[in-house]
C-alpha cells in the first residue's frame, strides 16, 4: 500500500445537487419539517469535488445508522468553511460558518421546524487579515453576548458579540476599535504561528500558540494565552520543549492538556525534530504551564510508535491516534506529513493524569466498505465532541475517516469499546452537534 493523501472525491451527482443547494441569503433549505419537540442535530462535512471544496451542512432529527444524509437538502457552500455551535444557551438554534475566501463569519439560525436562515454576518477584515475559517477554528463562545476569536497570525484576540454580530471594543478610551494585543509574546526569530480549537476554564478563554521558524522548522516553542472574559485581562506563559497547539483535553478536575500532532511525530521519527511527540498541562485556575507534567507520547506503546493529539474521553481518560505497526513500517526519510493522511492510524485510550501512562487500543471500530489501510484505521485527523443524544444520553463522539466518499461517527463514551452511530455521512466530516 502506498502512502498517499486520502482526499474525498464524491460522485459528480453529489457535486451537482450539493452546489445547487447554496441558498445562503434565503430560507429555502429545510428538512422534515421537524416537530417542535424533535431534537435537531447539525452535521458538517466537506466534499472535495472541486478544488475549493463544497461544505455540506446537514440537519436531522435522528442520529443513528438509519439516518439519511441527503445532499439535496443540505446547506451547501462552495468553499472550505469552518463551523461552530455555542455551548450552553442557544435560543435561536444558531450555528456559525467561517468563510475560507474572506474574513467573514455567517450566523445561521434554524426554525423549530428545521428551516435554515442566514441571520447576520460579521466581517473581521477591518481588524484582521485572517480568513473566517481560521478565526472560527480559534474561537470560543463565552456567553450569548461575548466570544473571543484568536488571530494567531496577527497576534491579537478579537472580542465580539455572537448574537448581534458586532465587534466589542476592549478599550473604549481610544477612538479606534481595540483588540487584545499579544505583541508581548512575539518571537522575532520565529515568525510563523499556528493555533486551533481553544478551550475555556470557567469564565476564561484559554489557548496555545505554536511558534515556528521562517522555513517551518518546529523548535517546540508554545505560548499560553488566557483572557478573563469578565474584564478582558490577559495572562501568558511559554515553554520551549513541546509545540502543542491543539484543542485541550480535560480531566475530571478541569485541568487542560495540549498535545502535539502528526508532523511533530514524523519529525521525531525521522531524526529531525527537536522534541518527542508530547502533551503539556495547564492546571485549572492557574495562569501557567504545569512544569511538573510532560508526557512523551512515544512511550504510550512498548515499541515507540508515532502518536498524535489528545481529546477528552470519559473521566480522566483521553483518546489519541497512534500509528499502526503497518503504517510505521512505511515511514522513510522522504515521507511528508501529507503522506500520513491515510487510514493507518489507530484509536487509543490512556490516563491523562499519568505522564507515564500506557495506551490501550480502542475496540469496536471497524473499516468502512471498500476501505484500504488497516482494519479499523483512520487518517491523521482527530475530530470529536460531546452532546446529549436524545436516545443515548450524554455522549462523546469521535469521527473516523477511512474511505473517500463517506465518514463514520462513533459513540466514544466507553473507552473500552466504541459503538457505531452512523457511517453514511457524505464527504469528510468536521462536526457533529446538537442545536436543540
Amino acid at each position: 500500500m502506498k502512502l498517499r493523501n486520502l482526499v474525498p472525491c464524491l460522485a459528480a451527482s453529489v457535486l451537482l445537487t450539493a452546489c445547487g443547494a447554496d441558498n445562503d441569503s434565503s430560507s429555502k433549505n429545510s428538512v422534515g419539517p421537524f416537530d417542535p419537540s424533535d431534537p435537531i442535530y447539525l452535521v458538517k462535512s466537506t466534499a472535495w469535488v472541486t478544488e475549493a471544496g463544497v461544505s455540506l451542512h446537514f440537519l436531522t432529527n435522528t442520529l443513528d445508522e438509519e439516518t439519511v444524509f441527503d445532499t439535496k437538502k443540505a446547506l451547501a457552500i462552495p468553499e472550505y468553511t469552518g463551523v461552530a455551535v455555542p455551548e450552553g444557551a442557544n435560543a435561536d438554534n444558531a450555528f456559525y460558518v467561517g468563510m475560507y475566501t474572506s474574513s467573514v463569519y455567517r450566523r445561521y439560525v434554524v426554525s423549530d421546524t428545521g428551516k435554515i436562515s442566514l441571520d447576520d454576518e460579521l466581517d473581521f477584515s477591518g481588524v484582521s487579515g485572517a480568513t473566517g475559517r481560521n478565526l472560527l477554528r480559534a474561537t470560543q463562545f463565552m456567553s450569548p453576548t461575548k466570544a473571543y476569536a484568536l488571530d494567531f497570525a496577527g497576534l491579537q484576540i478579537i472580542a465580539f458579540n455572537p448574537t448581534d454580530m458586532t465587534l466589542i471594543d476592549t478599550d473604549e478610551s481610544t477612538e479606534k476599535m481595540d483588540t487584545i494585543s499579544l505583541a508581548s509574546i512575539e518571537e522575532e526569530e520565529l515568525p510563523g504561528t499556528w493555533s486551533v480549537f481553544p478551550t475555556t476554564d470557567g469564565d476564561r478563554f484559554v489557548a496555545t500558540i505554536g511558534f515556528y521558524a521562517a522555513d517551518g522548522a518546529d523548535t517546540g516553542v508554545t505560548k499560553l494565552v488566557i483572557v478573563d472574559s469578565n474584564d478582558d485581562s490577559l495572562a501568558t506563559d511559554s515553554v520551549d520543549n513541546c509545540s502543542a497547539v491543539t484543542g485541550a483535553a480535560k480531566d475530571t478536575n478541569g485541568n487542560m492538556y495540549f498535545a502535539s500532532y502528526d508532523e511533530s511525530a514524523l519529525a521525531h521519527e525521522q531524526g529531525t525534530g527537536t522534541y518527542a511527540p508530547c502533551i503539556i498541562r495547564v492546571l485549572a485556575g492557574t495562569n501557567e504551564f504545569d512544569d511538573s507534567y510532560l508526557m512523551n507520547m512515544q512511550n504510550l506503546t512498548n515499541n515507540g510508535r508515532m502518536a498524535m493529539g489528545a481529546v477528552t474521553g470519559n473521566g480522566d481518560i483521553a483518546y489519541n491516534l497512534i500509528m499502526s505497526d503497518a503504517g510505521q513500517a512505511m515511514v522513510t526519510d522522504k515521507t511528508l506529513g501529507k503522506h500520513l493522511r491515510i487510514p493507518v492510524w489507530e484509536f487509543h485510550s490512556f490516563d491523562l493524569t499519568d505522564s507515564n501512562a500506557t495506551a490501550t487500543k480502542v475496540e469496536g471500530v471497524v473499516s468502512s466498505e471498500g476501505a484500504q489501510g488497516i482494519p479499523g484505521g483512520t487518517i491523521s485527523r482527530i475530530l470529536n465532541g460531546s452532546f446529549k443524544h436524545h436516545e443515548l444520553g450524554d455522549i462523546t463522539w469521535m469521527a473516523q475517516i477511512d474511505v473517500e466518499t463517506t465518514s463514520s461517527v462513533y459513540n466514544s463514551t466507553d473507552p473500552e469499546t466504541w459503538s457505531l452511530i452512523t457511517n453514511t455521512v457524505p464527504g469528510q466530516i468536521e462536526f457533529v452537534g446538537r442545536l436543540r
